[in-house]
């Protein structure tokens, strides 16, 4: 045999029939106001809720050491994308024709690939590589940066550079 022990409060809601039950009073708590002013007012609610996550120092360390545990995963995905390796199909590659020194006209698709491809083309000193500390992806070279400015769409556009020019005008 199964013995119930039923609250004050239930035994008086069930004792009762349906029309005549009386609901167990509600404890004020200090959730309650919480709650009524989430529902009233979302967008501010949200508002105050991301403000205080970002000035969390918790939330800060937790998020910086995911960061650092998922980072070698996230670089593993990255090389196996075609769009982000050094090939005419990178994500920023765009199409080029230059003039070289000698006249002859270079059309190809990807800059950076370029340059190390064809470094015998420019100046030694012109080829040496520099890698932002911390940022090996964006290295570059005055021959890089120098041929880049030859773009048309350039904002800091050069007209020629040690002899190479533009050529699909």
């Amino acid at each position: 045999m199964i013995d119930f022990t039923l609250s004050a409060a239930a035994s008086l809601f069930f004792a009762k029939a349906p029309a005549q039950r009386q609901e167990a009073p509600v404890a004020k708590s200090r959730v309650n106001p919480l709650l009524r002013f989430r529902a009233e007012n979302p967008a501010l609610f949200e508002a105050r809720r991301i403000a205080g996550m970002k000035k969390s120092d918790l939330v800060r360390e937790n998020l910086q050491r995911i960061h650092r545990e998922c980072k070698a995963q996230w670089k593993r995905s990255a090389l196996k994308n075609p769009k982000l390796n050094a090939t005419d199909s990178h994500i920023a590659a765009k199409e080029w024709t230059l003039l070289a020194p000698n006249g002859q006209i270079y059309q190809f698709r990807n800059l950076k690939k370029f340059v190390r491809e064809h470094a015998d083309l420019f100046d030694g000193e012109d080829v040496i590589w520099k890698e932002p500390e911390g940022k090996p992806n964006q290295a570059w070279c005055r021959a890089f940066q120098a041929l880049s400015r030859l773009r048309p769409t350039c904002s800091k556009m050069l007209g020629e550079w040690n002899g190479w020019r533009w050529a699909a005008r």
